[in-house]
């Protein structure tokens, strides 16, 4: 039986190559917002390719990359208001920068210090910080998305102007949880907005090896979701996406789909085109890029000493934060040590 596929529409876009912008979605940027995310995707870029060394020197276990991937994680997260949550999957690491966690804090838990808010108990990514309603999550495959679409659906019902983002790769539109969780969203009409970051293994196809669909976007329609596909490169564009995305959620419209595109041969550098955008507006030049080089490159250095001089989490750590009173067998293993 031959499958259908369908004609997938092309990415929304609103940077220009010469770092003008569609003014469509000029209104979505500020000047001071615009250097926020430049600085923010910069720094993300920083710590990420830090952590990629260490990882491969055997000083951290495990760091998942989003080189490339800034414009459509910071873009996204800035989006989103204060009391919105976020779900990350395991490259999100900017959006909790981008909503406050203290880059030492991302340190100690790439590390897993005892200095670490999970105690060096949780895989080092995803990051995630409580403080900024930026969600913990398991390294598994696309079980932050049944939770987000859990929380969306509980603001709904209590009436609270609140919402839940969530990343995935497209790999996890080809688990259970991804069909379940929107399906859910879409009956419920829950607040939800599920990025995924199309990042597949196939450029020359539309979407990759996980579907026989043009779009990882069109599946939004089966479950009655509004379902967008967006330049993944272009920050201006994400943002401008997910907050007409938040706009329909709390007006009550339901959740969106959104589709970030990242794949191609010829895929822009992120940083680069928002960093020609600035330039184009007047906001940036050699000399300020040079100076938050090098004020990034002193902020990671000092960050990841910090959390390599950090002892690690104490032995009776182990007990904690797992029941709200300690059954007695723990109770007597915790005082035997």
């Amino acid at each position: 039986m031959e499958s259908v596929v369908s004609e997938p529409a092309a990415p929304l876009g609103a940077l220009r190559d010469d770092g003008s912008v569609d003014p469509a979605h000029a209104a979505a940027l500020t000047d001071e917002l615009a250097v926020a995310l430049y600085e923010h995707m910069v720094l993300t870029r920083a710590i990420d390719e830090r952590l990629i060394a260490l990882q491969r020197e055997g000083a951290v276990a495990t760091h998942a990359s989003s080189v490339g991937e800034e414009a459509a994680i910071v873009g996204a997260a800035a989006a989103m208001r204060d009391d919105d949550w976020i779900f990350p999957s395991s490259r999100e690491h900017g959006a909790a920068l981008w909503r406050g966690m203290p880059l030492a804090a991302y340190a100690h838990h790439a590390f897993g210090t005892g200095l670490d808010v999970a105690k060096g108990r949780s895989a080092p990514d995803p990051a995630f910080w409580k403080a900024a309603r930026v969600a913990s999550g398991s390294p598994l495959v696309g079980t932050q998305i049944a939770h987000a679409v859990g929380v969306a659906w509980a603001a709904r019902v209590r009436k609270v102007d609140a919402a839940a983002l969530v990343f995935f790769g497209e790999g996890a539109t080809s688990c259970g949880d991804f069909h379940t969780a929107l399906n859910f969203a879409g009956v419920t009409r829950a607040p939800v907005i599920a990025l995924c970051r199309n990042n597949g293994w196939a450029t020359s196809t539309p979407a990759s090896r996980q579907t026989a669909s043009g779009s990882f976007a069109i599946k939004a329609v089966a479950y009655g979701l509004r379902g967008v596909r967006v330049d993944g490169s272009d920050v201006v564009a994400v943002l401008s996406v997910v907050r007409d995305a938040r706009a329909r959620a709390a007006a009550g419209q339901g959740g969106t789909l959104v589709e970030a595109i990242l794949v191609g041969d010829d895929r822009p550098d992120p940083l680069a085109r928002t960093r020609t955008h600035l330039q184009a507006r007047g906001l940036w030049d050699a000399e300020r890029e040079a100076r938050l080089s090098t004020e990034v490159k002193a902020d990671v250095d000092r960050a990841i000493a910090e959390a390599q001089c950090a002892p690690p989490p104490g032995r009776d750590t182990m007990f904690d934060g797992v029941y709200a009173e300690l059954p007695w067998h723990l109770q007597e293993q915790k005082s035997a040590r």
